[in-house]
């Protein structure tokens, strides 16, 4: 079973990257290797990919190497989207987003997802928030392309500072957060699984 996943995305409505240059990148940097037959834009950990993510524990053990791990799931990388409008993935053990202005919890917040720019109102406060703009205190997100990291338990792996420098190339910041057995929520539909 997949312990989880790193996810990595946009954080704002940037303008999205390009996508071959931004493959390129990451292959430069060597998070990305080959990519995985079948799979569109999914690839194997590259030679430098414990470089670009710090581990916080004593030993990880991650399955990079089909010869030292057979028949386990591969770590893999994988790009998301992009998608035509903004989309949120969550865990399906995500905790609820809190409002960012009082952090009072939103558990309701799967019955505003007719669009991702929808406004929530905070029972709290008062305030309304678009499900972008909550506190998903990194259980979730919400954006038109993401990159999943396989393989990673929630709070195992942080991106790097290289990384995430990376990532803004194309001039936007870039967050991230952790997704067990992940649903992307689009469009109001019932969540798919990734």
């Amino acid at each position: 079973m997949n312990p989880g996943y790193l996810m990595l995305h946009p954080a704002t409505d940037q303008p999205l990257p390009e996508i071959p240059p931004l493959l390129a990148r990451l292959a430069e940097t060597g998070l990305i290797g080959q990519a995985v037959p079948d799979t569109p834009h999914c690839f194997r950990a590259g030679a430098d990919f414990l470089q670009r993510l710090t581990f916080l524990g004593c030993s990880p053990n991650l399955p990079l190497d089909g010869d030292q791990h057979p028949g386990e799931a591969l770590c893999t990388i994988r790009l998301l989207g992009p998608f035509p409008s903004a989309v949120i993935i969550s865990g399906e053990n995500c905790r609820p987003p809190r409002c960012r202005a009082c952090r009072h919890p939103l558990p309701e917040w799967r019955t505003y997802l007719g669009s991702a720019n929808n406004g929530i109102r905070c029972p709290g406060c008062g305030r309304e928030s678009g499900l972008r703009d909550l506190n998903w205190r990194q259980m979730g997100g919400t954006a038109r392309l993401f990159i999943a990291i396989s393989q990673v338990f929630p709070g195992e792996a942080v991106p790097t500072a290289g990384l995430m420098q990376t990532l803004q190339q194309e001039g936007g910041e870039w967050d991230y957060f952790y997704a067990q057995q992940p649903r992307l929520w689009q469009d109001g539909q019932e969540p798919g699984k990734l």
